[in-house]
């Protein structure tokens, strides 16, 4: 069995909700790491995601079930379980709510 990097998240570099962050300077900030890595990597795997009215558009379960096919690490996916485990959804049809 090959042996896997060790994974670990880090929040230190989140530009949403800060004074001084935005979309700019993430782009500026990502652009910049993988054409670093890329100096020493044949390639670089970058993993984005828009969670902006995600709770207004998607069953968070369905979510969960989707990401648990993809080869993603272990503490992602709990940590996305964590996240999701806070928050709640609604779908709203012909004047009705249907919650999930």
């Amino acid at each position: 069995m090959p042996v896997l990097p060790t994974t670990y998240l880090k929040f230190d570099d989140q530009y949403a909700f800060r004074s001084t962050g935005s979309t700019t300077a993430a782009l500026i900030f990502i652009l910049h790491t993988v054409t670093r890595l890329l100096t020493t990597q044949p390639y670089v795997v970058v993993i984005a995601l828009d969670f902006s009215k995600a709770f207004d558009k998607v069953c968070h379960r369905t979510l969960l079930d989707k990401m648990a096919d993809l080869d993603i690490p272990d503490d992602v996916y709990n940590w996305l379980v964590s996240y999701f485990g806070g928050h709640s959804h609604c779908t709203r049809y012909g004047g009705e709510s249907l919650p999930s």
